[in-house]
């Protein structure tokens, strides 16, 4: 046995730790439920309703310290990559589970202290537990405090151990719905491939004439564009035809073109000055 313990890795060595602290929390949790229903002498003739608030109002949220410290320790062990014999999953989602229901005590906590708090007193008649006026203010303080700072840890504990695994497991079933390459969406997959088609023999055609290849021309020079319509033109094929502005471009080259025409050259020049800004 110790010889297994010692070859685990420290991911699974601090994993297992972490587990057994938090069973340890559990153990201890519940024996200060217990501790906490039987704290007042006589409450168990009280009725139900009357127990469960002293219940909450005795019970000490720093039981949970135990299991607390093994939540996060084991939040910790699984992101460093243990597997704990393969039960890395069960036990992440276990343990969010349990941290959820952490969070539900807590609120219970709360709400039973603010109750007694409140109303100042527990059972009626000669059952009646009345706690004093400081007891109630640093009692209700001590529980609220303790019950926001916890339930922080293990919604966000208990949260992200939940989706550890929750995106990994839909992760293959996108992957399986999507078509593969070899089958389309609505075509049921041929168990047997389809037979060729008959190879047809296509007639015997004379050879072709050779081709005389024309030796390549030189390329000519692009002419170099007289107007502003031509120097603009220019700017947009080398610049501007694929680019986001070509719209904006085009539009412009039509204006200058029409403002050529027409002989306003003032504006033309100001409409190919912002073609080339563009």
């Amino acid at each position: 046995m110790i010889e297994r313990v010692r070859g685990l890795a420290f991911p699974d060595a601090l994993g297992l730790t972490a587990a057994g602290l938090a069973a340890a929390g559990l153990i201890v949790t519940g024996d200060g439920l217990v501790a906490a229903a039987r704290a007042t002498p006589g409450s168990s003739d009280m009725t139900w309703s009357d127990r469960l608030l002293l219940g909450l109002w005795n019970f000490r949220l720093e039981h949970t310290l135990w299991f607390t410290f093994g939540l996060l320790l084991l939040w910790a062990a699984l992101g460093l990559g243990a597997t704990l014999a393969g039960r890395a999953e069960q036990a992440a989602r276990i343990a969010g589970g349990v941290a959820i229901g952490f969070v539900l005590l807590a609120a219970a906590v709360v709400l039973g202290s603010t109750i007694v708090a409140i109303t100042g007193s527990v059972g009626s008649g000669p059952l009646e537990v009345r706690p004093s006026g400081e007891a109630r203010v640093f009692t209700w303080l001590l529980q609220a405090s303790s019950a926001a700072a916890l339930s922080v840890a293990w919604l966000i504990a208990g949260a992200r151990l939940g989706e550890r695994f929750a995106v990994a497991d839909a992760t293959p079933s996108v992957r399986a719905t999507e078509p593969g390459p070899e089958q389309d969406d609505g075509l049921e997959d041929l168990s047997e491939p389809p037979a060729p088609p008959p190879v047809v023999p296509l007639p015997e055609r004379a050879p072709p004439p050779p081709v005389t290849v024309a030796p390549p021309l030189p390329p000519a020079t692009a002419p170099v564009p007289a107007t502003l319509a031509g120097r603009a033109q220019r700017v947009f094929q080398e610049r501007l035809a694929y680019s986001p502005n070509r719209e904006e471009a085009r539009r412009l080259l039509d204006e200058l073109g029409r403002a050529e025409q027409e002989g306003r050259r003032g504006d033309a020049e100001q409409l190919a000055s912002r073609i080339e800004h563009l």
